[in-house]
């Protein structure tokens, strides 16, 4: 077999398969849309200086629900859970979560918890947002926006 015949046939079998990885992560981008974001719990509370710079560690526990009637199935590399983002009322991000979940599945009409998730905040922002909450009778689930970053073949989609 020839050079030539080698690249032809390795060209053919690589478009091939881009179409067909192509019509599933467009099937899973559209589920991505329906797709919710909640907190559950919060643990391990910790304040810690790095770099000169106080921040505030605990571990949350994420609730995912896909309301459709559709199984959500993300079991492949190319789609990965990169990040979370926590902001506030007045959308100031106020704390992140560097992830690297990929194989996510969330049955039809159902939701998966995702536990322990570290999440960083900055200290004077986690202070501020904290006396808001304080001045404005307490914290509401509508105050905190999170914002889940999927990476679906190395384009970002937000999820809100």
């Amino acid at each position: 077999m020839s050079l030539r015949n080698v690249i032809i046939t390795v060209g053919i079998v690589g478009a091939f398969s881009y179409f067909l990885l192509g019509d599933k992560i467009k099937k899973i981008v559209e589920q991505l849309q329906n797709v919710k974001v909640l907190p559950v719990a919060f643990k391990n509370l910790n304040a810690k200086w790095n770099d000169g710079m106080p921040y505030v560690t605990f571990k949350l526990d994420l609730k995912v629900i896909n309301p459709t009637p559709v199984n959500f199935n993300a079991n492949i590399v190319a789609v990965t859970l990169k990040r979370i983002l926590f902001y506030d009322k007045k959308n100031v991000l106020f704390g992140s979560s560097e992830l690297n979940i990929n194989a996510i599945t969330i049955p039809a009409n159902s939701s998966i918890t995702l536990k322990d998730i570290p999440i960083a905040l900055d200290l004077k922002t986690a202070i501020n947002t904290a006396l808001s909450i304080i001045q404005n009778d307490g914290l509401k689930v509508d105050d905190v926006r999170i914002v889940a970053v999927i990476s679906v073949l190395g384009i970002d989609y937000k999820l809100t």
